[in-house]
């Protein structure tokens, strides 16, 4: 779906995929969040992950995409069922113009699997959205053009579905274990509340199964060291340490090797820098690149793509849950 350095610096669209990828969550999420008369129309059982993303290459910072292929109880037609993730501050009324393009993306790619294919295959498009406040938009594509244009034949139509998640409230949770510590941790992540929910948390990932839990206990347990400070992680695998034992101990390994790949990629950042200072030196007093070949095995060409990719690796990744807390700071003063 993304690249796996996608999924390294966005811990929220890890943490979504990673959950959603998984068809007992998946299916326990749109059974809790869409209309019951549109979920007993689905054969649940048909339900596949499709290993594609079609998001704007520019929002893959606020942005995550997730698409399903089921099929339609009466006379098996089949049905996508497309989820985008918006993490984002504050609702983006465009998110309708970019479902659209989504949408045909989608599509497209189907007519590349089932080239034979007569009609264009529904996509039940549905926006999954956690934010500082809350979604105050239309789900409709045509409100967003002008009113006296709205009624008119060539305005394309449709809705989205929305789940909107922005007020920090467990009642607005549901769904299968593992999809509901997800939308908590990241809940409680955007509001700054982490440790708030460490007693409701631990109390969920204590249900965890011996057969396949431990796989999400570190899947989770990266998510929150991705997004607190350290001291937060081992308090929290503290806890759960007392409620179980191998939970506890799993997530105490999996905090540790997060916090070790974080190190290594700050002693791999300075190998390269360093690679290139020495080689701009050599260049400054007239070293030919003949000469910095047989010292560096770099040429002129490598040396630039060295560069390139020290610039990947120390820029700055927008991560939507900073500045909340400074912004509210803002609006009370």
């Amino acid at each position: 779906m993304k690249t796996p350095e996608h999924s390294v610096h966005q811990p929220h669209a890890k943490l979504f995929e990673t959950v959603f990828s998984d068809p007992v969550e998946a299916v326990s999420f749109f059974q809790a969040y869409l209309p019951d008369a549109l979920t007993a129309r689905i054969d649940w059982n048909t339900l596949v992950l499709k290993e594609n993303s079609f998001i704007d290459e520019e929002f893959h910072g606020s942005e995550s995409d997730i698409l399903f292929q089921a099929k339609l109880k009466d006379r098996g037609k089949d049905i996508f069922l497309y989820v985008l993730f918006e993490h984002q501050s504050k609702p983006d009324k465009w998110v309708r113009f970019r479902l659209l393009k989504y949408m045909c993306r989608i599509w497209d790619a189907s007519f590349k699997e089932f080239p034979k294919q007569k009609k264009l295959i529904p996509v039940l498009p549905a926006v999954f959205y956690q934010g500082n406040s809350r979604w105050n938009y239309s789900t409709q594509f045509s409100d967003l053009f002008h009113d006296k244009l709205k009624d008119v034949d060539f305005i394309p139509r449709f809705s989205h579905f929305l789940t909107d998640q922005s007020g920090f409230s467990n009642d607005e949770i549901r769904g299968a274990l593992k999809i509901r510590i997800a939308q908590l941790l990241m809940k409680a992540a955007f509001h700054g509340k982490i440790r708030e929910i460490f007693s409701i948390l631990s109390a969920l990932m204590s249900e965890l199964p011996e057969n396949g839990g431990i796989r999400y206990v570190r899947v989770f347990i990266r998510y929150i060291a991705a997004t607190q400070e350290r001291k937060t992680v081992e308090e929290f695998a503290g806890i759960m340490k007392k409620h179980s034992e191998r939970i506890g101990e799993n997530m105490i390994t999996a905090a540790q090797e997060w916090f070790n790949e974080g190190l290594n990629e700050g002693l791999n950042k300075g190998v390269i820098k360093g690679q290139i200072e020495v080689i701009e030196k050599l260049l400054k007093v007239g070293v030919t690149w003949d000469i910095i070949y047989k010292a560096t095995d770099f040429d002129e060409n490598s040396f630039h793509e060295l560069k390139k990719k020290l610039q990947q690796q120390i820029k700055p990744v927008r991560n939507p849950y900073q500045g909340v807390a400074l912004d509210r700071l803002n609006a009370s003063q």
